[in-house]
């Protein structure tokens, strides 16, 4: 018998040794009665040594009943103070929250001008004169160069700044111990509640809209102790919670888990997905909608 399967039987055990107490405690009033009033001497004395030791045995009784009572409203009081203290915020989502994927792109734009203009311009004139003949000379040779380069070259790089990989901080460290073949962990149902018997309420996969829980009950088999498996909650296909663990609990069986946030779970598309080590197991689809 597991603790999490005593745990929830513990309230009707404590409910039925109590009213077996105060049977057993009624039925020594009347033989305690009968002992007196009985006709004849030896009824009246075996009905009051049974009156007697039922009276003893409906008091242990009851001692048990309420020793188990408080010893388990304390235990309770203890845990939920411990929880309290551990989630000093009341509203904020349970599991790890990822945040939205962000990109921001960084441009380099480098542009390069150069202009070179180079202009020469030569003149050279040349004149002679004598008396007889006049032989003016006159030569200009003007040159002239003009040379311009520009150069512009931009350059574009987006940088990522967060990855999957790291807002999706599945700790603790990763496990040394590698799960066996044909170990499974299978999402059968999920529901808005639980009941005592750690079973679904209303199975749906439908879920109105603002709902605060959501739980996911699951099969499990051929699992060891130390195992890592991570549960990872989408919306519209993007990761919002997400934890991995350790495995703790049988090696085969049923259990559950939830995920919760205080604000309410706004509508859309919802899948959870299981895994074990590294290769996905399960995965199960839902909806939050307005009902």
């Amino acid at each position: 018998m597991t603790t999490r399967l005593l745990a929830s039987l513990l309230p009707y055990i404590i409910i039925g040794l109590f009213v077996l107490g105060v049977l057993t405690f009624l039925i020594s009033l009347q033989q305690l009665r009968r002992g007196r009033t009985g006709p004849y001497w030896r009824i009246r004395r075996a009905a009051g040594q049974r009156g007697g030791q039922l009276f003893l045995f409906s008091i242990a009784l009851l001692g048990i009943a309420g020793a188990l009572a408080l010893f388990s409203g304390l235990a309770d009081l203890a845990y939920r103070r411990l929880t309290g203290t551990l989630r000093s915020d009341p509203d904020a989502p349970i599991g790890v929250v990822l945040p939205t994927l962000t990109v921001t792109r960084l441009y380099t734009l480098a542009p390069t001008a150069s202009s070179t203009p180079t202009v020469t311009v030569t003149a050279t004139p040349t004149a002679t004169q004598q008396t007889e003949t006049p032989r003016p000379s006159a030569t200009a040779q003007p040159s002239a160069t003009l040379t311009l380069t520009s150069t512009t070259t931009p350059s574009t790089t987006p940088t990522a700044t967060a990855t999957f990989e790291s807002v999706l901080a599945l700790t603790p460290a990763a496990s040394e111990r590698q799960p066996r073949a044909g170990a499974s962990i299978e999402i059968v149902a999920a529901s808005a509640s639980i009941s005592p018997e750690q079973q679904p309420v209303d199975a749906t996969t439908q879920f109105p809209l603002g709902v605060q829980r959501i739980y996911l009950f699951i099969d499990y088999q051929r699992m060891d102790d130390g195992v890592s498996w991570s549960r990872i909650l989408f919306r519209d296909g993007v990761p919002i919670q997400g934890q991995t663990y350790l495995w703790s609990l049988d090696e085969a069986g049923s259990s559950s888990f939830f995920f919760g946030s205080g604000q309410g779970y706004p509508e859309g598309a919802y899948e959870v997905r299981l895994f074990i080590g590294e290769a996905e197991v399960s995965r199960f689809a839902f909806a939050v909608i307005v009902l």
